[in-house]
């Protein structure tokens, strides 16, 4: 049993008759708690005179086992090797404090021990932030008014000027704080989480129906496929804006296989088109793109090449270049963004005097899998391609023969193979196509491997509570490791029938919950995002660096679908139908005239700068202007693997047990 009890000097918060939190009183204020439901309660501060700011405060008593701050803080951070919010304080002392909307609970601060876990968090735009740091009692989470962002902000890969806000004088200021006793385990968060999606979650409906959103998402693939002078061709990675020319084009020349370019993926979206409409256009660039992988790879054979460049950038001297040697003007907005950060930094570099190519899990798991779906669904109309397969296998070879003994795989290789990174929930992405590999010859090899590399990464999010580096771009705590950990999960079940396997996909799919915006921001009507008519509820955050909204969840809605079916849980529906919804916001149809730049058809934003979060090329509060192409292929994924459109034309109209 949970109690608030007054007392000496404020409020002390009770569980089972033992004190485990205190809330102290402030001057000339009045405290008052109602209970919301079990554990929850509204906490209203009264003041005898209006003030302009406050700070409502509770002490979890005692040292915490976990703290966080959603999307981000996870323990304080400091995994990882790029800047970040590191620790509760800043260098000289200052406790961080962040605005609402950079948390996806707005304001949210949590810490747990054995005992008792608490959270406390604001309503929607109240104009208000967190903080979240040590003290002598224990661990101070502090709900702020006004906002307020100190000492400083982060930024992409740089820090930004601190940000204080101000307000009217009120006398009245409201919060939410959860109270819950421990049931044994580590990372309880899921109750916080389940309390933020019935209290903020609201219905959502699909920008467009799945037949509109398919035809587009083919259009943009269609218009991102090129043919390079020595006779590759693929997918290359997206459009960006190029000031020289006043419109948007393609970032020619550079291809991965399966992360941002997604090369293994559209092809098989250009099959599954043909098998669904006859378009034999799309077979043919299917075929060519597949065909051109494999003859042109870098790596001798032994395993998927990730990438292929051809882009001069690659051969700039970043380590003998300063800022201003880089013409903005020349070059396109994302590729200035990505100069600018090699820039006065020591590469490796290959034979040829380009960038190292670094072959990463992701890309490895993807293209794998890409192949071995590609090959069945050739087969589908009389297609062999038996030199598919060889290439999925061979790269699952590749793994088994790279896997460490406690089941771990590195995170990136060279051409021949050699280990380039070693950390990261990265190499989960190989499991899947094991498991494919095992179904397909039914050699155990490749099911121990999965296995053991299963029990690996996921002891570490049972040991952490995170998972990390599935961003290649940003080496840290992340969400997007977690994603291929949830259908790794999924398929050991499918294959096992083992019931653990559903529990730790829940585990892991909680987690996912944690970067997920349970609420809309809203914004000025003069702001692009208010533009553009973005909702911020449904979406993710990306990473504890890289503190954008992204469509990534598009790679989770069937996973949570799934969750739905095994479980009977309806929530796990509810998130996967919000994933999907918000994920198809902003989709040019060819005529979407923004920030004074027209869209190609199918297009969109890569992230949404929701917060006081932005780039060099591009400031917050802003859509990032970067139009790739995984959106795209992730959304005709879920088109072709989830034959019922029903569930994506229908939205969100209900969540059950909704709050408010």
């Amino acid at each position: 049993m949970t109690e608030i009890i007054k007392t000496n000097g404020g409020h002390n918060i009770v569980v089972d008759q033992k004190t485990v939190g205190f809330i102290p009183e402030v001057s000339e204020a009045t405290d008052t708690f109602s209970k919301i439901e079990e554990g929850a309660y509204r906490w209203h501060r009264h003041t005898s005179a209006p003030c302009d700011k406050m700070r409502m405060e509770v002490i979890l008593k005692g040292e915490p086992e976990f703290t966080m701050i959603p999307a981000v803080s996870y323990n304080g951070n400091g995994w990882g090797d790029v800047p970040e919010y590191v620790g509760d304080r800043a260098e000289d002392g200052t406790p961080w404090s962040f605005a609402s909307h950079r948390v996806t609970i707005p304001a949210c601060t949590y810490s747990e021990n054995d005992t008792v876990s608490i959270a406390l968090m604001a309503e929607a735009n109240s104009n208000s932030a967190c903080s979240l740091y040590k003290v002598d009692e224990g661990e101070k989470h502090v709900l702020i008014f006004p906002e307020e962002e100190q000492p400083k902000t982060l930024q992409r890969h740089f820090w930004g000027e601190p940000f204080q806000g101000t307000m009217e004088p009120t006398n009245d200021f409201e919060g939410i704080l959860l109270v819950y006793p421990s049931d044994g385990t580590k990372y309880r968060y899921k109750n916080l989480l389940d309390f933020a999606w019935r209290y903020y979650g609201h219905s959502i409906l699909p920008p467009r129906p799945a037949n509109e959103l398919y035809r587009l998402s083919i259009a943009y693939t269609r218009h991102l496929f090129m043919r390079e002078k020595d006779g590759f061709a693929g997918f290359v990675s997206g459009s960006q804006w190029h000031p020289d020319t006043h419109c948007y084009k393609k970032k020619e020349h550079y291809y991965e296989i399966g992360w941002v370019g997604q090369s293994a993926s559209m092809a098989n979206a250009f099959i599954y088109d043909y098998l669904k409409n006859g378009d034999r256009d799309n077979l043919d660039i299917a075929l060519e793109v597949h065909d051109a992988w494999l003859k042109y790879t870098e790596t001798n054979g032994t395993f998927l090449s990730a990438k292929m460049g051809y882009l001069p950038a690659l051969k700039l001297p970043y380590e003998t270049m300063k800022p201003q040697d880089v013409d903005r003007w020349s070059v396109g907005e994302d590729q200035y963004e990505s100069i600018l950060n090699k820039v006065g930094k020591v590469h490796e570099r290959d034979a040829k005097g380009r960038l190292l190519i670094r072959h990463d899990a992701c890309n490895l798991g993807t293209g794998a899998e890409g192949y071995f779906e590609a090959y069945d669904l050739l087969k589908e109309i009389g297609i062999d391609k038996p030199e598919y397969l060889k290439a999925a296998f061979d790269t699952c070879d590749f793994a088994l023969k790279s896997q460490d003994e406690n089941g771990c795989f590195a995170k990136a290789w060279d051409s021949d193979g050699k280990v380039l990174a070693k950390k990261g929930t990265i190499g989960c992405f190989l499991i899947l196509p094991l498991l494919n590999a095992y179904k397909r010859s039914g050699e155990e090899k490749y099911l121990i491997s999965a296995v053991k590399a299963f029990d690996f990464y996921y002891q570490e999010l049972e040991n952490k509570g995170f998972t990390t580096a599935g961003a290649l771009d940003t080496y840290s705590i992340d969400k997007e490791s977690a994603s291929p950990l949830l259908r790794d999960a999924l398929a050991l079940y499918e294959i096992t029938k083992d019931d653990k396997y559903v529990a730790k996909a829940e585990k892991i799919a909680w987690y996912l919950c944690t970067w997920m915006m349970h609420f809309t921001v809203k914004y000025p009507e003069d702001c692009l995002i208010s533009q553009l008519g973005y909702d911020t509820f449904g979406s993710t955050s990306v990473s504890t660096p890289h503190q954008a909204l992204d469509q990534y969840a598009l790679r989770d809605v069937l996973s949570f679908l799934k969750l739905y079916e095994l479980t009977g849980c309806k929530q796990w529906k509810e998130r996967a139908v919000a994933f999907w919804c918000n994920a198809c916001q902003g989709i040019s149809d060819g005529t979407l005239f923004l920030n004074k730049r027209l869209r190609p058809a199918g297009s969109q934003d890569e992230a949404i700068f929701h917060t006081r979060w932005g780039r060099h090329a591009t400031p917050p509060f802003s859509p990032s202007q970067w139009l790739p192409a995984w959106p795209c292929a992730f959304r005709l994924e879920n088109l072709r693997w989830h034959e019922n459109w029903d569930v994506f034309d229908e939205g969100l109209t209900h969540i059950e047990g909704h709050l408010r």
